[in-house]
């Protein structure tokens, strides 16, 4: 009571400073920003991570602004042929008269797109048998690692390419479909090694005393104790979309009539640019591509220094966040 009756004061005495404290006041006032979740914020005091993220970030939301930063049309020739970078055209035209930034920006609406939702399907199939493998075992644990290693025994590149061949259309869902159906087997084989080492402990043993369902364990019980992992797995199977998506453009076996960084660098290609030394042409999206990876190679870095305790450095501040980290990947395993 004191306290509030003290508030009351200083509202009266001076209204523009008590505007502040009595909207802020209470636990039934409005909350004016929602707070980052634990994982997330530990992720950003990580220098490496940190990094990553911003760069994605970055290219993400250029890729989405896209029609904010260019006025024209990637799929319009409305510059001179063959131009090199200049102030009016920062990555050049090509031999068309495409605008080389123009397609860059827009480009990465698409592959960020198709290797988007190939990890998507990846994972969730990785996801979805490497724990049900991990804790069924018997005849079900034995399908599933012959399958799995049918799949890791087949090249992933030459097979896409053997696929897309037999296609008629190979458009950007088409693409995203058959990276996703076949680049989950090494996923599903580490996911599979990890759960293993989860379904004896005492939390899914006392799931199972208590008659769950095995959705319910495999889902509820092992995968929330897993998310490090299944992190570590998303920015792995993206790196690996996002440059099949590419290879596989590169090479034609996508829409060459779609604009994306992997269709730039196939027209490129056939433009002959080398020969002429129009370096722009291929230089810039090749960038985009590698820019793109490096991001995701330093958020995967820095997802392993907050929890992987091998990497633990003699710093206290940041064994005690590795300890947090660990508390919220995992949190009964942690607790045990």
């Amino acid at each position: 009571m004191t306290e509030f009756a003290h508030t009351d004061v200083a509202v009266v005495d001076d209204p523009s400073a008590g505007v502040e404290p009595v909207a802020g006041a209470g636990s039934a006032g409005p909350q004016r920003r929602m707070p980052l979740p634990d994982f997330a914020r530990l992720l950003l005091r990580n220098p490496k991570s940190a990094f990553g993220i911003a760069v994605f970030a970055g290219i993400v939301l250029v890729s989405i602004a896209a029609p904010l930063l260019t006025h024209g049309d990637p799929t319009v020739p409305n510059d001179l042929p063959g131009q090199a970078p200049s102030r009016e055209l920062p990555f050049g035209s090509t031999d068309q008269g495409y605008n080389v930034y123009t397609q860059v920006l827009y480009g990465g609406r698409l592959s960020l797109l198709v290797a988007g939702s190939a990890t998507l399907i990846s994972m969730a199939i990785a996801i979805t048998l490497g724990l049900v493998a991990a804790y069924s075992g018997g005849w079900i644990d034995d399908c599933i690692n012959l399958l799995t290693n049918i799949f890791l025994v087949i090249p992933g590149l030459p097979l896409l390419i053997v696929i897309s061949a037999f296609l008629t259309s190979t458009g950007p869902a088409t693409m995203a479909v058959i990276i996703g159906l076949t680049s989950w087997a090494i996923e599903t084989r580490i996911l599979r090694g990890q759960a293993m080492s989860l379904r004896n402990r005492d939390f899914v043993l006392a799931a199972k005393v208590a008659g769950e369902s095995t959705p319910r364990i495999v889902f509820g019980e092992l995968m929330p104790n897993m998310l490090s992992r299944i992190a570590a797995g998303f920015a792995f199977v993206f790196v690996q979309a996002i440059f099949l998506e590419a290879a596989l453009e590169f090479l034609g076996f996508g829409d060459a009539n779609k604009v994306s960084w992997g269709t730039i660098l196939f027209w490129a290609t056939n433009n002959s640019t080398l020969l002429q030394g129009e370096w722009w042409h291929f230089v810039f999206p090749g960038a985009a591509i590698s820019l793109t990876i490096l991001a995701i190679v330093f958020v995967n870095y820095g997802i392993d220094e907050l929890s992987n305790p091998r990497l633990s450095s003699k710093s206290p501040r940041k064994r005690r966040r590795r300890r947090m980290l660990a508390g919220i990947l995992w949190p009964r395993s942690a607790a045990a």
